[in-house]
């Protein structure tokens, strides 16, 4: 009696399913905390501008500052490059535009990622 060493053909194709199913897992687990990094950095941004138009909105249309940059404590907690930009506009006579950016590079990407929030001021108070 012949005893033949080595592998069948289904015990093959069972370890090639099992490691597709492993590789496949393994890479949505790396696509996931991806996602969540960027999701982050997202929220992180969302608050640093909302907390500057709160703060403008508060200080009144008579001490708007002019354009250029802004800091803020949780500008550190973003990913490398992170910077912050503050646009002041004239909308019409009694009002006045504000654009408030948050610009940062996530590890690993070449684009920026951008929050942007926008909100009109007056002199009154309510919008015209």
């Amino acid at each position: 009696m012949k005893v033949f060493r080595g592998f069948s053909f289904i015990e093959v194709i069972v370890s090639i399913f099992i490691m597709s199913v492993i590789l496949i897992l393994l890479q949505a687990v790396i696509q996931s905390s991806i996602l969540i990094r960027t999701s982050k950095s997202q929220g992180i941004a969302l608050s640093i501008a909302r907390n500057k138009l709160e703060d403008l909105r508060t200080s009144g249309y008579v001490t708007l500052p002019g354009n250029g940059s802004f800091s803020d404590s949780l500008l550190g907690t973003l990913p490398t490059a992170a910077t912050t930009t503050l646009t002041v506009s004239v909308y019409n006579a009694k009002t006045k535009q504000v654009l408030v950016s948050v610009i940062w590079l996530e590890p690993g990407s070449t684009a920026s990622s951008t929050v942007s929030l926008s909100t009109l001021i007056t002199q009154t108070g309510g919008l015209p």
